[in-house]
């Protein structure tokens, strides 16, 4: 799906030219439903601003508490469950699938979330790759069971990349999880075992109910804009540059953010 300049903003990913892959999001839904019967989650992990179903995020992030980039928290319960779903060769499919969609389709987008990814495990070996060829950051397993987001924006992801979202469960999708793009004024079929790959921090986005007795989960994929900016300041956060107060510095780091936006537009494929 393009704008009016041909920038391609959203790609809808169906299933691959494999007969099985039916039984490959099957046994997603299905890890996922036993991971969750396994964990104990708080409060905030049921009812949050995305929805009212159980979600963690795993893999590394910046921003939202951490200093640095760093290592995302769990409970040694949940990081056992967490790490069992990503080892599932199930899982690794769908994630697979999802990384080489977006390096077909989002070449641009892609290398910079490589070179990224690159650059800060060379800065510190210990961030967690949650998937071994994969460029994106964190996952966050939507464990459902009805997994139906509220209307948001993931303001922490990086606006001039996608978030790769792949679902999964027994449901209709010709009856509800239809994907709601509300700045476009559009409703995408959803279907399980697809993926979408879109802009998540700039386009307002929810889910259409399911049906009664139904269950769906989904997997997202995304790095956090904080990341790139820390590579861009020299491993450095904003606030440390401005407090160092090296004139250089702040007007080289005035002149980043002036021209993040262009530089973003030009990250979308032209079609």
């Amino acid at each position: 799906i393009c704008d009016r300049k041909r920038r391609g903003v959203i790609n809808l990913i169906g299933h691959p030219r494999d007969s099985n892959w039916h039984e490959v999001h099957q046994e997603a839904a299905r890890v996922i439903a036993k991971g969750r019967k396994n964990c104990k989650f708080k409060a905030e992990q049921r009812k949050h601003r995305r929805g009212k179903f159980h979600a963690e995020a795993i893999g590394y992030s910046h921003g939202g508490g951490h200093m640095i980039p760093a290592n995302t928290k769990h409970s040694s319960r949940h990081l056992a469950v967490l790490q069992g779903i990503l080892a599932n060769k199930s899982i690794k499919r769908l994630s697979g699938m999802a990384n080489s969609a977006y390096k077909r389709f989002c070449p641009a987008m892609y290398a910079d979330y490589a070179k990224n990814s690159a650059d800060l495990h060379r800065w510190d070996p210990q961030l967690r790759r949650n998937f071994p060829k994969s460029v994106f950051a964190g996952t966050t397993v939507n464990f459902g069971p009805q997994t139906v987001t509220d209307i948001h924006v993931d303001f922490r992801n990086t606006a001039s990349g996608c978030c790769a979202v792949t679902n999964a469960g027994p449901f209709d999708s010709s009856k509800g999880g239809e994907l709601v793009l509300w700045n476009l004024g559009l409703i995408i079929r959803f279907p399980p075992g697809c993926t979408i790959l879109f802009p998540s921090a700039l386009i307002s986005h929810s889910n259409l109910p399911i049906q009664t007795g139904e269950e769906r989960y989904s997997i997202t994929q995304y790095s956090a804009a904080a990341l790139t900016r820390f590579v861009e300041n020299g491993y450095r956060n904003d606030a440390d540059i401005m407090r160092e107060g090296n004139q250089q510095a702040i007007e080289a780091l005035k002149a980043r953010r002036s021209a993040r936006w262009q530089e973003g537009l030009q990250k979308f494929r032209i079609w």
